[in-house]
């Protein structure tokens, strides 16, 4: 596919980043990772982005958390608890809704799934829905505050609480499906502020869950997050980002959290992909336009600046956040002069994004060694309008 001439600019900065990365990795892993690699059966895109075999059920379940109050918002006088509304996909006898447990394939690897500002539990279902087909069970969390139609309006400020309510959800998602969910292979996935709930619960000193063995970050916010913040596990780590995103860029944050998280770690970066491209809703938007421009038309809110940041209640230097730095490093969202072009296609950086998801959880939390070879080749050389980058998978990763 056609590719940006910013992009084309890009590339020798890009190149000469990870230049020195790989520089920096153990000696003897190049060598090592070939030869573990050399023997594996190769896949393909369709391998693991075509359903799986499962039929799919599907459960609406309100969890609600007495012991932590939902704080007051605008209009909102807030509440003594905390609602979560979630809906939890799963392999099932037959497919549709409440549909019995298909207990055969058990226990299956268990998936939390925070959404993005604005978005809600069913805005990432091509992902989700994906997911339980392939033998996951699968939980989207509907977040008081920072949904889509939230009481006093959406807030990015509730985001210190949405680790706890990840938490609580795991708790309700594993007594509900009882020894049908392993407790042992749990992921933590999640797009744009839910991408940085999903690293909040993965390595923050205060708010991280240890059951978290896997975690997946789509276009997550992160220029702020210093290696102190990534110091304390080194828990597999996938981040997809796309390199024309708007609201979040790619250089400023996809690279920095690459470069500072510590473990297995990929980097799946998408040609011409966007932020808003991620959400299921995209399939709806004018493929003319690029993506972004609508979804900065969406936020309609200042975010807020470097200097007056609304994560800041997250801690400081000592936690590992690096709040208060300059607009080069973390840019305000939504510039002047987004592309006048369109950005990735919907269908397609959803299907990339479902590939790239299974593959990694498929190495991450069941030990396939085929699918972590295809993570190391690029998906196997076929795919133009990727980039893989990978670091410490010259070994299997499962837990």
């Amino acid at each position: 596919m056609r590719r940006s001439r910013r992009r084309r600019r890009t590339g020798g900065l890009l190149f000469g980043v990870f230049a020195v990365l790989a520089l920096a990795a153990p000696s003897g892993v190049a060598g090592v990772a070939g030869a573990s690699c050399r023997d594996a059966a190769p896949r393909t895109e369709a391998d693991f982005g075509a359903p799986g075999s499962f039929p799919v059920g599907v459960r609406t379940i309100p969890f609600v958390d007495a012991s932590r109050p939902t704080p007051p918002n605008g209009s909102f006088p807030g509440a003594p608890e905390r609602t979560l509304v979630t809906e939890i996909w799963y392999p099932a006898a037959a497919p549709g809704r409440d549909a019995p447990v298909d207990p055969s394939g058990g226990p299956y690897p268990v998936v939390i799934h925070s959404h993005g500002f604005l978005d809600s539990r069913l805005g990432e279902a091509y992902l989700t829905e994906h997911l339980a087909s392939r033998g996951y069970v699968v939980a989207a969390i509907d977040y008081p505050l920072s949904r889509g139609g939230a009481p006093g309006g959406a807030t990015v400020r509730d985001v210190g609480n949405q680790p706890g309510d990840w938490s609580f959800v795991l708790d309700g998602v594993l007594a509900t499906f009882g020894g049908v969910a392993d407790a042992g292979r749990v992921a933590a996935t999640g797009l744009s502020l839910g991408g940085l709930t999903s690293l909040l619960v993965t390595y923050d000193a205060r708010l991280r869950d240890p059951r978290v063995r896997a975690t997946v970050a789509l276009a997550p916010p992160g220029c702020f997050l210093g290696s102190r913040f990534f110091g304390r596990t080194s828990t597999p780590l996938l981040v997809v980002h796309g390199d024309s995103d708007q609201i979040v860029p790619f250089r400023q944050h996809a690279l920095r959290v690459f470069a500072r998280a510590r473990g297995p770690r990929v980097l799946v970066e998408l040609a011409e992909g966007s932020h808003t491209g991620f959400s299921g809703f995209a399939t709806l938007f004018d493929p003319s336009v690029h993506y972004d421009a609508l979804g900065c038309a969406a936020l309609g809110q200042d975010l807020g600046t470097p200097q007056d940041n609304p994560l800041e209640s997250l801690g400081g230097r000592r936690e590992g956040y690096l709040f208060g730095v300059s607009e080069r490093v973390c840019p305000l969202a939504c510039p002047a002069g987004i592309p006048a072009g369109p950005s990735m296609q919907a269908d397609r950086h959803h299907a990339l994004t479902r590939t790239a998801v299974t593959a990694f959880l498929e190495a991450a939390l069941r030990g396939d060694d085929a699918a972590r070879c295809f993570l190391r080749r690029p998906f196997g050389a076929s795919a133009e309008d990727v980039r893989v980058r990978s670091h410490r998978l010259h070994r299997p990763i499962a837990p």
